[in-house]
């Protein structure tokens, strides 16, 4: 698979976690050791106690795509179009919702609700990028 075409991210204290996750293949969000509230993006404080006890949690399993767009600008010479940008929340996970590109359909069968297995790809700067694999109807069904 070709990398993703961008501008590779900035890893900061916050964002190290996540990153260092990603590259093996996990998806990390940021946990409040004292309150237990998970949030996404990091920023090292919680957003529902404001203390700066961040811990990384694991989300594994399927998700569901709470929002998307269908991009149909070339924003950079080597980038395809149309692609799916999906915004998916995870079951148990309330709050919690991580944006990246839909891959395993054409971006016009994208659909609000449609389930997704979460995946990386490789991305500017050596990065794993978040994306989201569409699951088959009749996979779909048990997630």
């Amino acid at each position: 698979m070709d990398a993703t075409v961008g501008i590779p991210p900035a890893v900061t204290e916050e964002t190290e976690a996540f990153w260092a996750a990603a590259k093996e293949g996990r998806l990390v969000v940021e946990g409040c050791s004292s309150c237990g509230a998970e949030s996404f993006p990091p920023r090292g404080i919680c957003r529902s106690c404001r203390a700066r006890t961040p811990v990384p949690v694991e989300i594994t399993g399927r998700g569901r795509v709470y929002s998307l767009t269908v991009n149909h600008q070339r924003w950079l010479p080597d980038l395809p179009v149309p692609y799916a940008v999906v915004l998916v929340e995870f079951p148990g996970h309330p709050g919690v919702r991580v944006a990246g590109r839909l891959r395993g359909c054409p971006p016009e069968r994208a659909a609000i609700g449609m389930a997704v297995d979460i995946g990386f790809e490789p991305g500017p700067g050596g990065f794993a990028i978040p994306s989201f694999v569409a699951v088959s109807p009749a996979d779909g069904a048990a997630a």
